[in-house]
């Protein structure tokens, strides 16, 4: 329900002006929020009978958030909250489940820190640097990790059967750009596992900063982390991340299988290429710093002495026997 939506940008608007240290505006959002969570009916059908007017005569609602209501109703997006997203790409939501971390402590970690989710955090505090903070203290750091450590064995996947269409609408909606040469899917997802942590899309394309672009402005990403030429970051709204990676299309196979094996497979292949004097990478398989293979895996595995190992069963378990040439 859209009165649901615009609760919840309302406040994460009211934290982002927070941590601007905005006086005032934060409480009218987060006033706005609880407002918009709690009312009976829906806020489009008070603009469609009246416009702002009939808004601004709402309890709570002035006349700056009413225009905002507006655009939301007219364009599906805030312009003003889309703005703080990119300018301040802190995940509220996950931080403040930490126990003893609101509002004003992310603004705190994220200030000193740009501290912008539970990894951030976690790896923070093991470098000591949590307990220096102003109101902060080894035992105070001690309860937060103890805190991010009960959350993260909480933390769920997504079943593969539920993120699978989402995916393979991403990849469709890529694929249909004509910058896009060619485009897959890697990690757990390539793997077919049962669950999914997060996804890996690789890309070849000449034009990286039209597809960038493009993806991080898709109508399923709900926050971006970070954008660049060769990666960029986003969460979609399914609490799922997302990394699109842009890949020379001469090295495609190598950083196909590169980002496809599990950690194990990984390691047990780069061994391999190691004991027969070469050096595996997502560049390529190199020998005395000539490339050997890049373009596709088939031909990685082949001069390794394998034949090509199916993505699902690459989990260093019997693949390097049951394909070796």
């Amino acid at each position: 329900m859209m009165n649901k939506k615009l609760a919840k940008i309302f406040f994460e608007i009211s934290n982002y002006l927070e941590i601007e240290n905005e006086p005032f505006k934060p409480e009218a959002y987060r006033r706005a929020s609880v407002f918009l969570d709690n009312m009976e009916g829906n806020i489009a059908n008070v603009y469609k009978k009246g416009g702002v007017k009939a808004l601004e005569d709402l309890p709570i609602i002035g006349k700056s958030i009413a225009l905002k209501i507006e655009e939301y109703i007219k364009t599906g997006k805030i312009k003003y909250y889309e703005i703080y997203k990119r300018k301040i790409p802190v995940d509220f939501s996950e931080l403040t489940k930490v126990e003893g971390v609101g509002a004003k402590t992310v603004r705190v970690l994220w200030k000193e820190l740009k501290i912008q989710n539970l990894k951030d955090l976690e790896r923070a505090i093991k470098e000591g640097k949590i307990r220096n903070l102003p109101g902060f203290g080894e035992k105070s750091e001690k309860n937060i990790l103890e805190s991010v450590a009960f959350l993260k064995k909480q933390k769920g996947r997504i079943s593969f059967s539920k993120i699978s269409p989402l995916v393979e609408k991403i990849r469709k909606e890529l694929s249909s750009l004509k910058e896009v040469k060619r485009i897959e899917v890697c990690g757990s997802y390539r793997r077919k596992e049962k669950t999914i942590g997060d996804i890996d899309i690789l890309v070849a394309t000449d034009d990286s900063r039209k597809v960038m672009n493009y993806f991080i402005n898709m109508e399923c990403v709900e926050r971006v982390w970070g954008t660049g030429i060769s990666k960029s970051s986003v969460r979609i709204k399914e609490g799922i991340d997302i990394d699109l990676r842009v890949i020379p299309l001469k090295q495609f196979g190598s950083a196909l299988q590169y980002f496809t094996g599990s950690k194990e497979h990984n390691i047990t292949i780069r061994n391999i290429a190691i004991n027969m004097g070469m050096k595996l990478n997502e560049y390529g398989l190199f020998k005395d710093n000539k490339l050997i293979a890049s373009k596709t895996e088939k031909e990685i595995y082949s001069v390794l002495g394998f034949k090509l190992i199916p993505p699902e069963e690459r989990l260093n378990k019997e693949e390097f026997r049951k394909y070796k040439l």
